[in-house]
């Protein structure tokens, strides 16, 4: 038992692809063993020794990944006896009532090891949900955001400045109304291929209409864009990118250190309105903690903006917003208020 187990913690410590199920089964049978033939030698008449290393087996296992069923029925399959169905159910149920009153299983434990990956419960529990937190008091307020058409230079800087995935449109000429959001990945992709441009002059634009072979036709799907032109405030810019182009990117998606622009590029413009999600889900800021959480692990989101009644971005919640770390500090500093 003793070599069994401290190789599968020594190996495991060190990270290497040697897995845990298998290693659980051994260390367990083993000192399910042991223990048989010591109670044997008491006690002569009990069971044989190989049903104590089944049960031992059992408990290991159980106790590191805290599953039930469907060890029962893998054990079961292994044995072929089914005599052995309620002591296996009674010694995995033990085992994971037992273990949970010390720590998570082993599986959950490695997940937050893992830097950079917010692993959130699937329900919030119920010490934070009984404090009356809304939406306002745990989101973000420094809103990094980007407008309908943002200058090249701008994006660059932010999407170096900042690790954010994704980016709220706040249309400043509607008084900070959220129009949609934008992806880091598609914005590095417009980037690459150079999906920007200089408003033409009037002169550019009475050359373009003279040779066109066929009169400029407005789309029905996406209004002031035409063709492969992009209107806005009398103005045009160009090229538009199409969905295929974006899509075919995945899941390698460019970088935006990889991208090389000139001074040049970095003054042009950038209108973003042809790639905006411009139906995003978002949250009220005076929604309750409980319901943003359950909307936001429900729906696998990684980023939620929060608005008020008048549709205004006041803040961004994230993944690190709903962490256990986040949520106890907020407690912490509302419990300062109300002393």
């Amino acid at each position: 038992f003793i070599p069994y187990i401290s190789l599968a913690v020594v190996v495991y410590g060190i990270a290497v692809p040697s897995g845990l199920f298998v290693p659980s089964l051994l260390s367990g049978a083993a000192f399910g063993r042991l223990v048989g033939n010591m109670a044997l030698r008491i006690y002569p008449n009990l069971a044989f020794s190989n049903t104590y290393s089944l049960i031992g087996a059992a408990a290991v296992l159980g106790g590191m990944a805290r599953m039930t069923i469907s060890l029962t029925v893998i054990l079961l399959e292994c044995t072929g006896n089914e005599q052995y169905v309620l002591p296996l159910m009674l010694t995995l149920m033990t085992a994971r009532l037992v273990g949970q009153l010390f720590n998570h299983d082993l599986y959950h434990i490695h997940i937050h090891f893992k830097p950079g990956v917010m692993f959130l419960e699937s329900e919030l529990k119920s010490i934070p949900r009984h404090h009356d937190l809304v939406a306002r008091q745990i989101m973000s307020d420094k809103v990094v955001f980007f407008r309908p058409v943002e200058k090249v230079s701008n994006i660059v800087d932010t999407l170096e400045s900042c690790n954010h995935s994704f980016f709220p449109i706040v249309d400043t000429d509607d008084n900070g109304v959220l129009f949609g959001t934008v992806g880091r990945n598609e914005l590095c992709v417009l980037l690459q291929q150079r999906a920007f441009g200089f408003p033409a002059t009037e002169e550019e634009e009475e050359v373009t209409h003279h040779n066109a072979k066929s009169p400029m036709r407005r789309s029905p799907s996406t209004a002031g864009i035409y063709n492969n032109f992009i209107e806005y405030q009398n103005t045009k810019f160009f090229p538009l990118v199409e969905w295929p182009t974006l899509e075919k990117a995945y899941p390698k998606y460019p970088r935006v250190e990889d991208v090389r622009l000139t001074h040049t590029d970095r003054d042009a413009f950038m209108d973003l309105r042809p790639y905006a999600n411009t139906s995003p889900v978002s949250v009220q800021e005076k929604a309750s903690l409980g319901r943003t959480y359950e909307l936001f692990r429900t729906l696998g989101m990684r980023f939620l903006p929060v608005v008020n009644r008048h549709n205004q971005v006041v803040g961004t919640i994230t993944r690190a917003d709903l962490s256990e770390e986040s949520l106890a500090g907020v407690m912490l500093i509302k419990g300062k208020k109300n002393r």
